[in-house]
């Protein structure tokens, strides 16, 4: 199922709408983010390995795969992420609210409350990006690719 509003750079539910929760958080959030921000079409395009996230407390995983032409999600792990993020839904909307500079790689909104809040949960586990260490331009690339903040 393509969201229709992005035409040339649609997000697609690959399980359509048998697409778990989590899918459907991120197409949602994906979606709107490209529509009002296109300029990170680009950012997309630069993620070239799958990033799997998975909602804890709606016990659901989604994999995002960005290629040249469209964003596929889908249900479950798929591929070899390099990127794996697990955390509550709350969370994911929480990273949501990070601003992002500089394609993604300037992570200016880890510096306010709710960024504090979101690196104390990565630091103590609540949070956890597998992959952080080893694939750090992938984990904020998709954390900007998520953030609803201009």
């Amino acid at each position: 199922m393509a969201h229709p509003a992005i035409h040339d750079y649609p997000v697609t539910l690959n399980d359509g709408p048998d697409a778990n929760g989590i899918a459907g958080v991120v197409a949602t959030l994906l979606t709107q983010n490209l529509e009002t921000f296109p300029a990170r079409v680009e950012l997309a395009r630069k993620l070239t390995r799958p990033v799997t996230i998975s909602g804890v407390d709606i016990e659901s995983t989604c994999t995002i795969d960005c290629s040249s032409r469209a964003v596929t999600i889908s249900n479950d792990v798929v591929g070899r992420p390099s990127v794996t993020v697990k955390a509550t839904v709350e969370q994911i909307l929480d990273l949501s609210q990070l601003k992002m500079k500089g394609s993604g790689l300037l992570p200016v909104g880890f510096f306010t409350r709710r960024g504090l809040r979101t690196l104390s949960a990565i630091a103590t586990g609540d949070l956890k990006v597998q992959g952080l260490i080893t694939h750090p331009v992938t984990a904020l690339r998709v954390i900007a690719l998520l953030s609803v903040v201009a």
